[in-house]
């Protein structure tokens, strides 16, 4: 739960961090970038959360296996 609120909380704050940065862009430099002003925030809030997923899924593979308890469940 506090992971899900944690990703929330990064994801807000990139958004927030992305609309500022668009303030500052031309309409040319974001084509130039592959973005229009309409896609900028919401592909910036894919990228991050995709990301974090991947994060995640890392590290969920990497946690240790005690090898007495395998099998038990």
């Amino acid at each position: 739960m506090l992971k899900r609120l944690f990703n929330a909380m990064i994801v807000a704050r990139q958004a927030s961090a992305t609309m500022q940065a668009l303030q500052y862009m031309s309409d040319r430099q974001l084509e130039d970038i592959g973005f229009t002003r309409e896609t900028f925030v919401e592909q910036m809030k894919a990228n991050i959360l995709t990301e974090l997923d991947a994060a995640d899924a890392e590290k969920s593979q990497a946690a240790p296996v005690n090898p007495n308890l395998v099998g038990a469940v």
